[in-house]
């Protein structure tokens, strides 16, 4: 599907549409089906980094410090959110709160209903760059090497984890666990409850880019072109899928892809291929060339993948 001029770098699905954000400043809204962009929704003034979907909003975030609320029945623009003083790089809804991690150190809490800044998470000494929710608290990593772990009610910080020794670029939560990627090679595993290290994961040789969790494993994709299996369970590496010839920048977990019943992991890679796993041989079932540039992002959805590249181009598969 082509109609982003730049770099895609996040992709939705929601109901029968998908919504991709471009570095060309703009959020395209695509018919699935149809596979035509019914819509484009202009307001950012510069790349657009994230999105996040609640009820029936959509929010943006941008490197013009900004995030934008959009109404997913009208597709009409509802309210600009200001106050960050850097790019806007994750966002995460929870309880009613939507949560914004800025480049400018900080995360801000909005409430899903005024749209008013309830607070403004201060701790981080570097970019935060990803967010997840586990626990009843939301998780946040940063560059300066730490995750954060904020109560989502009363928005305390109850942790500042510490022991990576490299910017924390991932971060994905199973029933239990909370899992931090970095650019240290390792993943941390953090007990969602206690809030202590459980494991450091080791194997990876270069940074940590992406991490995935199915229903029984954790998945991680790394800059040294390997994605490797962790057994939620053990702990333990059980698989190391080799293939793509460079780094690996995006993971989703697929059910019915790319037949009905069968469990998939999806990568995207630097070599600019999306690769099919199958999770019962943990063999690469498929091999899909289309992009003329890196992948960037997946998202699998009822038996599609979409994959979002730096070539502007979306892929259905």
């Amino acid at each position: 599907m082509q109609g982003h001029e730049e770099i895609v770098w996040a992709v939705e699905v929601y109901g029968s549409r998908l919504f991709s954000a471009s570095a060309d400043k703009t959020i395209r809204v695509w018919d699935i089906d149809s596979r035509r962009c019914e819509h484009v929704l202009e307001d950012h003034t510069r790349p657009v980094l994230s999105l996040a979907i609640s009820g029936s909003r959509l929010y943006s975030g941008s490197y013009d410090f900004t995030i934008k609320v959009w109404d997913l029945n009208t597709l009409t623009r509802v309210k600009t959110l200001s106050g960050h003083t850097d790019a806007v790089r994750a966002l995460a809804v929870s309880q009613g709160r939507l949560f914004s991690g800025s480049y400018d150190g900080t995360v801000r809490v909005w409430d899903e209903d005024s749209l008013q800044c309830l607070e403004i998470l201060k701790g981080h000494t570097g970019p935060v760059r990803t967010l997840v929710y586990a626990g009843g608290c939301m998780f946040s990593g940063s560059y300066d090497k730490t995750v954060r772990v904020w109560d989502v009610q009363t928005l305390e910080c109850k942790a500042a984890l510490t022991g990576h020794t490299g910017a924390v670029r991932a971060l994905v939560a199973s029933q239990d666990c909370v899992f931090s990627g970095s650019d240290d090679t390792t993943i941390k595993v953090w007990d969602a409850q206690t809030l202590k290290c459980i494991k450091t994961l080791e194997g990876h040789e270069d940074n940590v880019r992406v991490l995935a969790v199915g229903e029984t494993s954790m998945f991680s994709g790394s800059w040294d072109k390997t994605i490797r299996v962790w057994d939620l369970r053990t702990l333990e590496c059980v698989r190391v899928l080799e293939g793509h010839t460079e780094a690996v920048l995006a993971l989703a977990v697929g059910e019915g892809v790319p037949t009905p019943g069968s469990k998939m992991l999806v990568s995207g890679s630097y070599d600019t291929t999306v690769r099919f796993w199958d999770l019962s041989t943990f063999r690469c079932a498929r091999k899909c060339d289309g992009h003329f540039d890196a992948v960037r992002v997946l998202a699998a959805h009822n038996g599609h993948v979409f994959s979002g590249s730096y070539d502007g181009t979306i892929g259905v598969w």
